[in-house]
């Protein structure tokens, strides 16, 4: 639409079997809304599939030729596939929240149980790809949103969080107070909103 060329837009990608209309979403689209953003619902295929295949399907729902800034929002697996592809697209940012521990250092440490609810077809594409290398590799600046008590819970993902914070070479790490894996959790509600308050995010005036 001709009122949307050079606003900022925002692609948000939900967790694993999620979909970004799904109802814990919601105040976040609103949110995102209200401070100006084009807002992006990006659907994934999930089942029987691999990450290869999750990445792809948002690469082929994102559209470069805009005029605005773009932005890449992520939760859970939607973090992962966010990280993967973001030297590709080149977005402004990316927000990756929960960043799961789907990389080739993850499976060593990895429960059985885990294991298997995961599926040996995406351990194996899992351990193409390092959680490491992507974050030392980043170009694009980026912010990792975990919770204290999902960082509990899950101690793989904690580390994958500090660790992608900690190799990126322009990225800030913010641990939620007292958050679960819930991107509606009104801590992580509150960790987001200030995060996305600290800048202004402008409309580019071209053609």
């Amino acid at each position: 639409m001709a009122h949307d060329r050079g606003r900022p837009t925002v692609y948000v990608i939900p967790g694993w079997k999620q979909k970004p209309t799904d109802t814990c979403f919601a105040w976040l689209i609103s949110f995102l809304r209200m401070k100006g953003f084009r807002v992006i619902n990006v659907s994934i295929d999930w089942d029987y599939r691999v990450m290869s295949d999750y990445v792809e399907d948002f690469k082929r729902q994102y559209v470069k030729k805009d005029l605005g800034d773009h932005f890449i929002f992520g939760f859970s697996y939607g973090a992962v596939i966010a990280l993967i592809a973001a030297n590709e697209l080149k977005p402004k940012k990316i927000y990756l929240c929960s960043l799961s521990a789907a990389f080739q250092e993850d499976m060593r440490a990895m429960k059985p149980w885990v294991r298997k609810l995961i599926g040996s077809r995406r351990i194996a594409d899992a351990k193409k790809r390092s959680g490491r290398k992507l974050a030392k590799e980043l170009a694009i600046p980026s912010v990792v949103f975990y919770g204290e008590a999902e960082g509990k819970s899950h101690p793989l993902l904690k580390i994958r969080c500090e660790e992608t914070a900690k190799y990126a070479k322009d990225s800030t790490l913010v641990v939620v107070k007292g958050a679960p894996h819930k991107i509606d959790d009104p801590e992580y509600m509150k960790a987001i909103k200030e995060e996305f308050g600290r800048k202004k995010f402008k409309k580019r005036h071209g053609a």
